[in-house]
């Protein structure tokens, strides 16, 4: 692991880091292990999530992640979605990023290629037309995926005990093998941005890795 030290004089530009995966990997857990770890070496660090952000965005995800499997046509989901998302650049990230902090989000983009296209109906294309034009093209620098086996995914979300967010969770096993494949089909596209991790390790071992990549990273880009 990189010297804290060294860390400490790298300059504070803002960057905007995603976790990633299915349901029950364990991205909140790990987004608060990181931030306490990059706050401790003098980062300013905004933590945030998708669906929801802002005051407005979060009053909406209780109607995304919550109710039925069908509660929504496949093309409404999606402009619910990037709608959101605009409000969370405009008034979250973005205003963050310029600010030199280090943003941390729980789901980005990726989410949406792998749950409304890979797993869903929309056309691929038109989403990444949709994120362009809409939210300003704007990707993560780095992103951290959490690869876990769905079935235990599945078991620890439901351990979690939240009927209120539990839509796409009860969406069944083979959709959420679509979920894993999505994710995988989009790290092996991007392996410069996205960091594959083995989410079935103990949580110390996961923030370890994340880390170490942290660590490499802002060297990297110092």
């Amino acid at each position: 692991m990189q010297n804290k030290q060294c860390l400490k004089k790298i300059s504070q530009k803002g960057i905007f880091i995603s976790f990633e995966g299915g349901d029950g990997v364990g991205k909140s857990t790990q987004i608060n292990l990181l931030k306490n770890y990059l706050s401790k070496i003098n980062f300013k660090v905004v933590c945030t999530r998708e669906p929801g952000g802002t005051e407005e965005g979060e009053f909406i995800r209780k109607f995304l992640v919550s109710g039925k499997k069908k509660s929504w046509d496949s093309y409404s989901e999606t402009l619910l979605f990037n709608g959101i998302r605009r409000e969370h650049i405009n008034k979250v990230i973005n205003p963050a990023i310029q600010s030199g902090h280090i943003v941390l989000c729980d789901r980005f983009i990726d989410s949406t290629i792998v749950y409304q296209s890979v797993a869903g109906e929309i056309n691929k294309s038109l989403l990444l037309e949709l994120h362009k034009n809409f939210c300003y093209n704007l990707y993560p620098d780095l992103t951290f995926f959490l690869h876990l086996d769905p079935k235990l995914g599945l078991e620890r979300a439901s351990s979690r005990n939240n009927l209120n967010e539990n839509r796409f969770e009860s969406m069944g096993l083979n959709y959420h093998k679509k979920i894993l494949a999505g994710f995988n089909g989009l790290q092996k596209k991007f392996k410069e941005r996205i960091i594959k991790i083995n989410a079935a390790q103990t949580i110390e071992k996961i923030s370890e890795n994340v880390n170490s990549n942290i660590n490499a990273f802002l060297l990297k880009n110092d």
